[in-house]
């Protein structure tokens, strides 16, 4: 079984920094008296891997990228200032900038930043894409290199990385199957939604209503394991951006696209444990198989939707 691999780093000084950036040319000038000090954890799940944490510092960095995996970074909400040197401006939190191999991280880091970044392959990247992702290809990721969204969409993408972030911290570091793929898939889809959202991106133009596309949508996930389905497989599918069904669903049914795959499964979970014999069956084994890797906030959005703990639905399923 594929595990959750977490650690954790301490920055306490320049030489940290230079470890915690990584590459084959690294140039660190501190600018100030202040002595760099941080924290960094570091998350991988199969060939996704989390870095986030914060960092205390007045310091010029230029990084040369010399690596195969694609990486997406974002500043999140806090007072430090953070110009970059690629964008030309300061950086907002909620803003995604690329790191591909020949990229060059450029910053100047003045205050208490915390930050996250995601990186993968590019094979992965295209699959989580979606059919955002293959309309381009993978010259789509390298055209650009800084997605600024909306003011609210920004402050969205930003609360979901955060809340990402917290939630693996905490998490049980044995995670496969479904599961494992349900995680990789939460901690990348947060920056694809900064990517998708860019002020410079044409809008969707869509003939077809809110509502016929939500049945669709519904008419194709009824046919297949709700295990296994993900945003980029409704995109691919279906031939929708996650625009599309963004809109789409928040119109319709109140709620996103992830939160509705989240409420199919749940509710697919519940149905197993209601037929089954409880002497053949776990909860716990019956929540991974459909995609929970967080059990305990699995357990709370279950009673949430049903009003009774899963092992209480388990007890009362068939002899």
């Amino acid at each position: 079984m594929s595990q959750l691999q977490l650690a954790r780093q301490r920055v306490d000084g320049v030489e940290d920094v230079r470890c915690l950036l990584d590459g084959p040319d690294i140039n660190c000038v501190p600018l100030g008296s202040r002595v760099p000090r941080g924290l960094v954890m570091r998350a991988a799940a199969g060939g996704v891997s989390l870095r986030a944490g914060y960092l205390d510092a007045d310091i010029r960095t230029r990084v040369s990228v010399d690596s195969d995996l694609v990486s997406f970074s974002m500043k999140l909400d806090s007072d430090a200032s953070l110009f970059s040197f690629r964008s030309g401006k300061e950086v907002e939190p909620g803003e995604v900038f690329r790191l591909a191999r020949g990229d060059v991280n450029d910053y100047r880091l003045s205050g208490r930043m915390r930050f996250a970044v995601v990186s993968l392959t590019p094979e992965l990247l295209l699959h989580y894409g979606g059919e955002d992702a293959t309309r381009g290809d993978v010259a789509f990721w390298e055209r650009r290199q800084w997605f600024h969204a909306a003011p609210g969409i920004r402050a969205l993408v930003n609360r979901s990385v955060e809340n990402v972030v917290a939630r693996v911290s905490r998490a049980e570091s044995v995670v496969g199957g479904a599961a494992l793929q349900q995680l990789q898939f939460e901690m990348v889809e947060p920056f694809l939604w900064g990517i998708m959202f860019d002020d410079h991106r044409d809008s969707d133009r869509n003939a077809l209503s809110s509502a016929t596309i939500v049945r669709k949508v519904e008419n194709w996930v009824d046919g297949q394991s709700p295990s296994t389905i993900q945003i980029a497989d409704l995109c691919r599918a279906l031939h929708l951006s996650r625009r599309t069904l963004q809109r789409a669903f928040t119109a319709t049914l109140g709620v996103g696209p992830a939160r509705y795959l989240t409420l199919k499964r749940l509710a697919a979970v519940r149905a197993e444990l209601r037929r089954s014999d409880p002497a053949d069956i776990k909860v716990t084994d019956t929540a991974i198989k459909y995609g929970f890797w967080e059990l305990g906030r699995f357990a709370q959005d279950y009673r949430r939707m049903f009003g009774e703990r899963p092992s209480e639905t388990l007890s009362k399923g068939a002899t």
